[in-house]
């Protein structure tokens, strides 16, 4: 919960993704580094490190993505934005509407877009960027400089994170930053928006997340999650153990984790505390195994600074390394190296999705729902296979297209959020396209939030090899059905598709 009543956040650090790619022979890079410094220097002031809550983005999104919902979300909950200006955020149209839309939501807001005569957007300069080209939305901010400039024209570069010009300029950042916090009204208002009772009468009736053991290191990052998932209508449970012993204990978790519908654990370098009676296996880890096994739905998180690789117990580092390659169990879960200022909005959004998945589910007439995806040269294949989709209980959606595989998003977009999942057919047409459609259907469910689950990529003559055709990329999961060799539909071939979605649907 941020400092600032109202809010989710008290600040959104806006940035170019390439100022934070890390020399050669560095591990961070300069975002994070200042990131880092300017929390524990408002945390000092403050006194408590969970006190001022920092959004920034370390997920790496590239420009083949669509605006982030997640990120979107994040600004509309957020009191002070600081844009780090620079030649790559002015090329970023990511950072522009960041920017944009911060300014726009501000000026609505009963507090406005100033703080007495302190504007909401701080302006901190990478490099000497000269004032005709700031963006318009903070032409009326005080720019702090951050670069090593010393001539009028020169661009300079930032300054080194390590030395004391970068240290006096983020004191004065954070001074800055401070006295802007202060003037926001005590008093919570509605500064920012706000779930309304419904909503959140309908989270606490329908959706229970499961907080597994944690840590001592991560104690009280799991019970400020808990207190700002509450806040927003969730049902949290925890608090087991006890029992402590390893047969009750494991039963009480069981039953908790059936009844749920997210499991979340937290897990860092440290394994914590030992089941009793049994060395080596520690009550997070075996939360987690058992979530693995029996939960629903999983999410697990890691702090992003951990390194795995430096972790002294053999079997726990093992654990970690397990589930970061997704080793562990074969069957799926959300993993998560993240912030902890980030924490709660990640599992937040996951729960929304989750939920919109199971109203999905209920939706056109209780059948699984599926898009057809395909070119006009192939549309025959599609309407052979929604009839065999049919008769199986399963709602098929046809999609023809033209050559341009980037036409019609906006009926691409309509038809997806009525399903939940995709099958692209990939036959005469050219491969190409059909990663063009998948591409823009991806960028599509990331931008709007749409509950589908996966992709199928059916294979039709002539004849392709199964690995002929991928799509790198973390969010769904992606299924190649190869009937290339056939003039029909394999009876085999349509029994595994058929398969495939329902226990996906399970």
């Amino acid at each position: 919960m941020a400092c600032i009543k109202g809010y989710t956040y008290d600040i959104f650090i806006s940035y170019a993704h390439v100022d934070n790619i890390a020399f050669p022979g560095q591990t961070e890079g300069w975002i994070e580094q200042f990131y880092k410094n300017l929390d524990l220097l408002l945390a000092k002031r403050f006194g408590s490190i969970e006190m001022v809550n920092i959004w920034w983005d370390n997920k790496k999104l590239d420009g083949s993505i669509m605006f982030d919902h997640s990120i979107q979300e994040g600004i509309k909950q957020t009191a002070i934005m600081i844009c780090l200006l620079s030649p790559g955020y002015l090329t970023s149209d990511y950072c522009k509407k960041e920017l944009e839309l911060f300014y726009k939501k501000a000026q609505t807001e009963t507090v406005g877009l100033k703080v007495g005569d302190r504007s909401r957007i701080l302006n901190v300069l990478l490099n000497n960027i000269p004032f005709g080209e700031w963006p318009r939305e903070i032409k009326g901010a005080t720019g702090f400089q951050f670069h090593d400039a010393e001539e009028g024209e020169d661009y300079g570069d930032p300054l080194d994170t390590g030395t004391p010009q970068f240290r006096n300029q983020l004191r004065e950042l954070r001074d800055a930053i401070v006295k802007i916090m202060n003037g926001f009204p005590k008093e919570e208002t509605s500064l920012a928006p706000k779930q309304d009772l419904k909503q959140e009468k309908e989270n606490k009736e329908t959706f229970t997340i499961y907080m597994s053991e944690v840590a001592d290191t991560l104690r009280n990052t799991r019970k400020r999650t808990i207190t700002e998932l509450e806040k927003k209508g969730y049902k949290i449970v925890t608090g087991i153990p006890p029992p402590y012993e390893a047969e009750p204990h494991a039963k009480r978790v069981k039953e908790e984790l059936e009844k749920a519908d997210l499991s979340v654990h937290l897990l860092d370098q440290y394994p914590g505390r030992e089941l009793v009676g049994i060395q080596d296996i520690c009550y997070p880890q075996n939360q987690t195994e058992l979530g693995l096994q029996i939960a629903k739905s999983k999410l697990i998180w890691v702090p992003a600074e951990v390194d795995l690789s430096i972790i002294e117990d053999e079997k726990y580092k093992l654990f970690l390394q397990g589930l970061e390659e997704g080793k562990q169990t074969s069957k799926s879960y959300e993993y998560i190296r993240g912030a902890k200022s980030t924490l709660t909005k990640e599992i937040a959004d996951f729960a929304e999705y989750l939920k919109k998945q199971h109203q999905l589910r209920q939706s056109v007439f209780g059948k699984i729902a599926v898009l057809l995806d395909t070119h006009f040269i192939d549309q025959l294949y599609a309407l052979d296979l929604s009839k065999t989709l049919l008769e199986n209980q399963i709602q098929p959606f046809i999609n023809p297209q033209e050559d341009d595989p980037h036409k019609n998003i906006d009926m691409l977009a309509d038809r997806i959020s009525q399903v939940n999942k995709l099958i692209f057919l990939y036959g005469k047409v050219s491969k190409d396209w059909v990663l063009e459609r998948m591409i823009a259907a991806l960028q599509l469910i990331i931008t709007n939030n749409f509950p589908v689950e996966d992709f199928f990529i059916f294979l039709f003559p002539p004849h392709k090899e199964p690995n002929d055709i991928s799509l790198k990329q973390k969010w769904l999961k992606v299924k190649v059905i190869n009937n290339s060799d056939n003039t029909f539909i394999s009876a085999d071939t349509l029994q595994q598709l058929i398969r495939n979605l329902k226990n996906e649907a399970a």
